[in-house]
């Protein structure tokens, strides 16, 4: 084997070892914007799901602004009030004095009484942490008819 031999099989293996580390990386980067995309929508799902489940039982529901509803329900313990809202990216839930978070990562979150429904609209941020090519922004949106009106 001469040196220009040895050379140029030098360079096929460095030129196929960059390619496939240039593939690895894109895959990654591919696989942690999937993740997140399927994070933020696990998290609107979940405060989707809940506020849905909440107000279909509930007995009266106001609107303090566009996206702020109070509403009450009947529990165990007999009426209950609690609130949800939007602030700083986040929806938030207001029970008893004690405020948790629901979902991250939102944009918006819109809420309208209509005739015989309340509709909800909630939008995820465009991206989370850099991460761009998630999948985002999502927009959900559902209408809530109450059991109870």
């Amino acid at each position: 084997m001469t040196l220009m031999e040895l050379t140029v099989g030098i360079a096929i293996i460095a030129l196929v070892a960059v390619t496939a580390g240039s593939m690895f990386v894109a895959g990654m980067r591919s696989f942690q914007a999937r993740h997140v995309g399927n994070v933020v929508m696990a998290d609107l799902r979940f405060a989707l799901d809940t506020m849905t489940s909440d107000l279909r039982a509930a007995t009266a529901v106001s609107l303090s602004s566009p996206t702020q509803i109070r509403y009450t329900s009947l529990g165990d313990a007999g009426a209950l009030s609690r609130s949800y809202y939007f602030s700083n990216q986040t929806v938030w839930r207001l029970q008893g004095g004690v405020v948790s978070s629901l979902a991250a990562n939102v944009a918006s979150l819109t809420f309208a009484i209509e005739a015989t429904a309340i509709r909800i609209t909630m939008t995820s941020v465009t991206s989370v942490d850099g991460v761009t090519g998630s999948g985002l922004p999502l927009t959900l949106t559902t209408r809530v008819t109450r059991r109870n009106p």
